[in-house]
């Protein structure tokens, strides 16, 4: 008698899921014509099944600053969901090994769409052919073990419609040092109507002008939250009066510039007195 054994999701690391397929761009942008491309790259030895769905979601952070993914959020879905206006063609397709497949995505909005920018997370599943990796000599009660190891990237896609604007304003900051350590969490609103995609820089300086904190961090807010960050400081503060500098910036390397919204950059100053 043969057991089988059927693995449809292994959770491995990132770059064993690209050494099998790879994808490009690692965002898609649906042009005004409602039309994006989407190439699927298989670097394996072996024939690859892929299958390709769309869901709502978005990125945020939870309250101790550790980036999460939310899938369940309907209303957002209603407003900003592209999921139900986007095919992709072919959706389900075999990938011959170090072959590459390109997919176009077609975006077909109501004519009554709002303007604003629209966004879903586009999901390409792959597994290759079921390998039997395991069995006994060849007797009648061998046991074998079929393996179908399945992954899934997750992307997203844009689709920008009609007249598009995005910006951030911050509402408040509360800041804590312990040590030379700081923990910032961030009251911010997102404007206009699209995500606010680029980069903020973050500074603090001490009461002699001595720099204690210069960092940057790419972002993707979706919607207005609270983001928790911790950093590292260069020392530890001493008691006095420091200035924290906040930048946004609708600038990132990862993405071509005609394809960010742009705003002007926008800087939040605050004091922070430390006993």
């Amino acid at each position: 008698m043969k057991k089988f054994f059927l693995f449809l999701l292994c959770l491995l690391p990132l770059s064993a899921v690209v050494a099998q397929v790879s994808l490009a761009p690692t965002a898609v942008y649906i042009d005004k014509n409602g039309i994006g491309t989407l190439y699927v790259t298989n670097n394996s030895e072996t024939a690859q099944e892929i299958t390709i769905n769309f869901q709502f979601g978005y990125s945020t952070n939870d309250k101790n600053g550790v980036l999460v993914m939310v899938y369940d959020d309907s209303a957002k879905a209603k407003t900003h969901g592209l999921d139900k206006m986007v095919k992709a063609f072919p959706r389900t397709f075999n990938l011959p090994p170090k072959q590459q497949q390109l997919v176009r995505l077609q975006v077909r909005a109501p004519k009554d769409l709002p303007d604003g920018t629209y966004f879903t997370r586009l999901k390409v599943g792959s597994s290759g052919q079921v390998t039997d990796v395991g069995s006994s000599s060849g007797a009648p009660e061998a046991i074998s073990t079929l393996v179908n190891v399945r992954f899934e990237q997750v992307i997203v896609a844009f689709f920008k419609k009609g007249n598009v604007s995005t910006g951030i304003n911050i509402d408040k900051v509360d800041a804590k040092v312990d040590s030379n350590f700081m923990k910032l969490a961030v009251d911010y609103r997102t404007l206009g109507n699209s995500p606010y995609l680029g980069k903020v820089k973050y500074s603090l300086r001490g009461p002699d002008g001595n720099l204690l904190l210069d960092a940057s961090q790419t972002i993707a807010m979706y919607f207005s939250g609270t983001r928790v960050s911790a950093f590292q400081l260069t020392e530890k503060p001493k008691p006095g009066r420091y200035v924290l500098e906040i930048k946004y910036e609708t600038q990132r390397t990862d993405i071509a510039a005609e394809d960010l919204i742009q705003a002007p950059p926008y800087v939040y100053k605050t004091n922070i007195q430390l006993p």
